[in-house]
């Protein structure tokens, strides 16, 4: 069991960087906007499903040219991680967070039950951990709490997302990655 307690440390850090993040936010914008930012349906109903654009300015008292790349755009998400499913509404929370709970058991499962390496352990931590954050979300308000949106000269990336979709998102890349170059390195013994 010893062996496995730096990935169960990871997979906290990861949620807790997540939860925080998303705390964060959504009190800095609660002193603001009021207690109706906690309410998915109040601030979708606000702010038209578009959310509420924060300037860096606000967060850090200095932009540091950070609008370039990102801005802060809050919403409530009801759909599956970077608003997948969104247009499915409010119905959904309670299916995703089943399916996503499907998901993480057969990842933990796999982490704690495979002899693999560290190399495939850690994404799948990564993922656990960002996985985590979103279902707390989706069970406490039926919705996860997105704010970041990417620009690359002048384009925004299409979807809103937090911490934890960044951490599924690398965890998932690096996984398939590890995959793609253990493949490789099998094929030629």
């Amino acid at each position: 069991m010893k062996k496995y307690i730096k990935y169960v440390v990871g997979i906290a850090i990861f949620f807790i960087a997540d939860f925080m993040s998303k705390i964060a936010i959504t009190h800095f914008l609660a002193n603001k906007y009021g207690d109706m930012v906690y309410s998915p349906s109040a601030i979708c109903a606000k702010c038209k499903i578009e959310g509420i654009y924060i300037p860096w300015e606000y967060i850090l008292q200095n932009n540091f040219g950070l609008s370039k790349f990102f801005n802060v755009v809050f919403v409530w998400n009801t759909g599956a991680s970077f608003s997948v499913f969104r247009s499915v509404g409010m119905i959904a929370p309670m299916v995703i967070v089943c399916l996503t709970s499907l998901v993480v058991g057969g990842l933990l499962f796999y982490l704690f039950g495979s002899k693999s390496k560290d190399t495939e352990k850690w994404p799948l931590a990564l993922i656990i951990g960002g996985a985590l954050g979103n279902i707390v979300d989706r069970i406490q308000f039926g919705a996860v709490a997105d704010f970041i949106q990417m620009n690359l000269f002048g384009w925004h990336f299409p979807a809103i997302f937090n911490i934890g979709d960044v951490f599924i998102t690398i965890g998932a890349i690096w996984f398939i990655i590890v995959l793609i170059v253990n493949k490789f390195n099998n094929k030629g013994k």
